[in-house]
């Protein structure tokens, strides 16, 4: 054998060894890039509850469903439709006298429910004043911070 052939016949087999490796390493890279992404797309799985409690401030006595339209109309107004289906706002304690409440909304709408109640002036045909007053987790908290309001 001539020394050229023998030393591309050596230089090609360390070629394929550093490429083999080279594979390795881009093959073992690219599964843990997959692992990152596949762990940030997961869905998911528990749909977690808001509550959050409120004021209203009117000039004559309103009702539960007079509440609960006026927040969804203003969901709808300010959010779209698509933000109010996810919300899925829903008015769980009003108590008429005190005009204190709290509504039930998924976790990841609460800013949108707390700016809407914020912007929220009219309820049915009168004029009243929502104030967001504090997000808990539970509705026996909840229930506990409408029981230590005073207004």
């Amino acid at each position: 054998m001539e020394p050229a052939s023998v030393v591309m016949l050596a230089t090609s087999a360390i070629l394929l060894v550093v490429s083999l490796l080279t594979l390795k390493k881009s093959i073992s890279y690219h599964r843990g890039l997959k692992k990152l992404i596949e762990a940030k797309l997961r869905p998911v799985n528990k749909v977690r509850k808001r509550y959050v409690v409120f004021a209203t401030i009117c000039e004559e006595r309103v009702s539960e469903k007079e509440i609960e339209e006026a927040i969804r109309n203003n969901l709808i107004k300010h959010f779209g439709v698509d933000v109010y289906r996810k919300a899925s706002p829903r008015v769980i304690l009003y108590d008429v006298e005190s005009g204190r409440g709290v509504v039930r909304v998924l976790h990841t709408c609460t800013n949108h429910l707390i700016a809407t109640i914020g912007l929220t002036k009219q309820v049915g045909k009168t004029r009243c004043l929502m104030i967001p007053i504090r997000t808990t987790g539970t509705l026996k908290k909840a229930r506990e911070y409408i029981r230590k309001l005073k207004i």
